[in-house]
């Protein structure tokens, strides 16, 4: 089974997600499609559009239908490229657990 958290900005959460499904079977990998698709989000907010909505498509099909990322677990995608992992204070369990608490309370907040 596999599981994308679609974000910009959450390789921590990700990265927190695929240890906690370690050896369950699902693999839990980052992505940021692309960059200002022409989706109805870009258009209402006003925002030029930047990349064709089929270059984050197929950047999410690779991450869930490509056999050689099968089993690949806990990484982030610019699109297709595998990116470096972030600074080392950003995978600190104390940091990650206080991003996630953070984010909890933020979708508590807003009622979601």
């Amino acid at each position: 089974m596999k599981t994308i958290l679609i974000t910009g900005a959450s390789d921590g959460l990700g990265r927190a997600l695929a240890e906690e499904l370690a050896g369950t079977g699902v693999t839990v990998n980052s992505l940021h499609p692309a960059t200002f698709m022409a989706t109805a989000m870009t258009h209402a907010s006003g925002v030029d559009v930047k990349e064709p909505v089929e270059k984050g498509v197929a950047a999410t099909s690779r991450l869930v239908s490509d056999p050689e990322l099968a089993t690949v677990t806990g990484r982030f995608y610019n699109g297709e490229t595998e990116t470096p992992p972030p600074h080392s204070e950003a995978l600190a369990p104390p940091y990650r657990r206080r991003l996630a608490d953070l984010t909890d309370e933020l979708l508590k907040l807003a009622s979601v």
